[in-house]
């Protein structure tokens, strides 16, 4: 099953951090008698309630540094007149919402990790660990470097299970199936709820310099209002590996892409083309399609039932999150991209 835009946004700090344990140079320790001891967040007050229950300090400073990094790619200067301190805590509260929206729905379902799964995620954190670190000095220098701890990755990959088997239940004849695959109503849901678009990318890669990807940006802007042909300048600058070569676009739901990505593409008409629209991860030129009917009815049973069935899902997770009651303790309020640690 394909993981969540939930979990899309630090991909990349998790393949950073389980490719570094074997690599060549520094380990972390200054000796080999040295014991690296793992920061302790276990006695830091939860920052926030939601329905209730407690959301850990430790899941909340993860969540939060992975969006942190998403923006400013481990460059201090980036917040300095940002003034992006909100979007990166309201984002981190989506994220805390949804996980407890995910716990609930799998209540009301009746599914629930068995002790056997447990066991399952446990070995799967502890086989990463021992694969790609040579000691536990290296693990833990890890762990600390991209705000984990091993209780919150244990966490994160028994969130993640339960997810995916909420998710299979869902869809399967033993729940009725709830999530249905008829197809008149994907076609219904690809008619109200997915459109077809093309970008061009300009990424904000780490070390990279930001001003000159945004000038970049701006000008390929402004030759396309002058009449310059997207696909010739897509071609020679989007660094959208995917579909460089590609001019058939995507077709995309609420959810799948970044918020800036998703609420810039559904405002198009077709046919229409947007400004410079900046996400976490880069500048995009986003240009609405005119949906292939003959594809869509080719693939109701393909790439469109997967979009319909996750649409599905995390309409039924928004409802739950828009009902939920949040509760913040006073330490929510002080913390910021500099301070999180």
């Amino acid at each position: 099953m394909k993981k969540f835009i939930v979990l899309l946004l630090f991909a990349a700090l998790m393949i950073s951090l389980f490719a570094c344990g074997k690599e060549d140079g520094e380990t972390g320790v200054e000796s080999e008698t040295e014991v690296y001891v793992p920061a302790d967040v276990s006695d830091v007050p939860s920052p926030m309630k939601i329905n209730g229950r407690e959301i850990p300090y430790g899941l909340f400073r993860y969540y939060y540094a992975a969006v942190k990094y998403q923006y400013d790619l481990d460059d201090p200067d980036f917040w300095l007149d940002s003034g992006k301190y909100d979007e990166v805590r309201d984002l981190t509260v989506f994220y805390m919402k949804r996980i407890a929206a995910v716990s609930e729905y799998a209540e009301q379902n009746g599914v629930e990790l068995t002790e056997i799964e447990k066991k399952q995620a446990q070995q799967s954190v502890n086989e990463s660990r021992y694969s790609s670190f040579e000691d536990d000095n290296d693990y833990y220098r890890a762990l600390d470097l991209y705000f984990l701890t091993e209780e919150t990755n244990l966490l994160l990959e028994e969130q993640q299970m339960l997810e995916d088997k909420l998710f299979e239940y869902l869809i399967s004849e033993e729940s009725g199936p709830k999530i249905s695959s008829n197809p008149e109503l994907i076609r219904r849901f690809v008619s109200n709820h997915v459109v077809r678009v093309d970008h061009i990318l300009i990424r904000n890669d780490e070390g990279e310099d930001r001003n000159e990807n945004e000038t970049l940006i701006k000008e390929l802007y402004e030759r396309l209002q002058n009449g310059a042909d997207f696909y010739e300048l897509k071609h020679k600058y989007t660094e959208d590996t995917d579909n460089a070569d590609d001019d058939t676009g995507y077709y995309i739901s609420k959810g799948d892409k970044s918020q800036q990505f998703s609420d810039a593409s559904f405002a198009l008409e077709v046919g229409q083309m947007s400004g410079v629209v900046e996400a976490p991860y880069g500048y995009h030129i986003i240009l609405r399609l005119e949906p292939d009917e003959e594809f869509i009815g080719n693939n109701l049973d393909g790439q469109f039932l997967e979009l319909y069935r996750y649409g599905m899902f995390n309409t039924a997770l928004r409802k739950l999150m828009d009902a939920q009651t949040v509760e913040y303790d006073p330490s929510f309020y002080t913390y910021t991209p500099l301070n999180i640690k």
